[in-house]
């Protein structure tokens, strides 16, 4: 393997990728020495002076299926080698420093064998309009990630010698539509993240071709602004996660969800949801993520939520304040005690929204830990009666220990922390 140092070109073209990064900003006063300067990759931790050590988080990461050797050009004219193990390969946070003053750099992998390469997942690259035609003759990809701020406005017009990319993920790009080269890609997970307006006519065109993925399994339309899934989208029988929270526009369930979901989140929907109409329809749903889903304080959970006997798990991490939080808890108990089985003791063998898990923690500069003591009510008798309870956490106390619940909350920066009650 050769390269010249002018113009970055290392033995034959296949077998190099470029990404132009920019360069993260380094003041670590903590190192001895102290660090100044500007590295190619890093965190954002904070010095002893409060300030962040590096303003960009870069992340790439390269998975093998052999032991290979990789040469990196890092656009300022220097090199390195570096031999990489079979699975996952990262570029190390402190690999090169910067001192030529320069906001980005291009930056340049060749590899020893392309075709044995699995993966690659980057984090805050600026991986240019176009994902580089170069990608197709990494054969052996299956998983393909950009995430934060990628800048991807097209793709190669055939990717279909990709035939073991099953999971491809994009975070911050400016799509103008579902990609003609994604369908040809047996795709289990796809992710467009702030990546597509599906207001726009040619992307919403290219989302009637949703049901082509036909072994899609996971899908997060995240920020997308999409309405409503094509009418033939619901007879998918293997999506089993969906995420579509964000400022998509729906303000009740979209109907065309297939059945077969098994974990929803609509974390920061905005619109809110105004009701929860379509949500029966979900009968193995095991999973949800309610987080700055509904308003709270004027919306008590539908009737609908009765026919999700698999439901396990349940998130609100928009309980950013004591009242929201005691809202959450008090209807949940409601729910729980009447429509959800309405007796304690069951013998017949139903677990429906028992064993349940909540997580109502928050970070935040507020107290919202749910109101009272956690401790027996008055007359509690576990396994016969809930008692009397007086507050929330005595709300919590009953679904803990006659309904076996796992209760999580807390606690934005306050004195008492996050706590977790389990059953005794």
């Amino acid at each position: 393997m050769s390269f010249t140092k002018d113009d970055a070109v290392f033995g034959y073209k296949f077998n190099r990728l470029a990404f132009t990064v920019p360069t993260p900003i380094v003041k670590d006063t903590l190192q001895d020495p102290p660090v100044t300067g500007r590295f190619f990759a890093g965190n954002t931790f904070n010095t002893e002076e409060g300030e962040p050590i590096m303003k960009n988080s870069i992340t790439f990461l390269f998975y093998s299926l052999q032991t290979q050797k990789l040469i990196i050009s890092w656009g300022d004219g220097t090199f390195n080698e570096k031999n990489l193990i079979v699975g996952a390969n990262s570029i190390d946070r402190n690999e090169h420093q910067y001192n030529d003053n320069l906001d980005s750099h291009t930056v340049v992998f060749i590899f020893e064998k392309p075709k044995q390469i699995s993966g690659i997942n980057s984090v805050n690259v600026n991986v240019g309009e176009v994902i580089p035609q170069d990608i197709k003759k990494f054969t052996s990809l299956n998983n393909l990630s950009f995430r934060s701020e990628s800048g991807i406005t097209s793709f190669p017009a055939d990717l279909s010698s990709l035939t073991l990319l099953t999971s491809f993920k994009v975070e911050n790009a400016e799509l103008p539509k579902i990609d003609d080269s994604l369908f040809s890609l047996p795709l289990k997970v796809l992710s467009l993240d702030s990546s597509i307006d599906f207001t726009d006519s040619v992307a919403l065109e290219s989302l009637a071709r949703l049901p082509e993925f036909i072994f899609l399994e996971e899908l997060n339309f995240t920020e997308t602004s999409l309405t409503e899934f094509p009418v033939n989208f619901i007879n998918r029988t293997n999506l089993v996660r969906l995420n579509i929270g964000g400022n998509n526009l729906f303000t009740t369930l979209p109907l065309n969800i297939p059945t077969s979901l098994e974990n929803l989140s609509l974390r920061a929907k905005n619109p809110f949801l105004t009701s929860y109409v379509n949500f029966d329809r979900l009968i193995n749903l095991n999973e949800v993520n309610f987080s700055n889903t509904f308003n709270n304080l004027t919306l008590s959970i539908g009737d609908e939520i009765s026919y999700l006997h698999k439901l396990k798990t349940v998130t609100h991490r928009s309980t950013n304040t004591q009242d929201r939080t005691d809202v959450v808890v008090n209807n949940w108990f409601d729910f729980i005690v009447t429509r959800g089985y309405g007796s304690i003791t069951d013998d017949s063998g139903n677990n429906k929204f028992r064993d349940m898990s909540f997580f109502l923690t928050q970070t935040a500069n507020i107290a919202n830990l749910p109101t009272g003591t956690y401790q027996a009510p008055t007359n509690f008798d576990k396994n016969i009666s809930n008692g009397n309870p007086a507050n929330e956490l005595e709300k919590i106390y009953c679904l803990v220990e006659n309904y076996g619940h796992t209760w999580t909350v807390g606690d934005g920066n306050t004195n008492v922390g996050v706590q977790t009650f389990s059953p005794s």
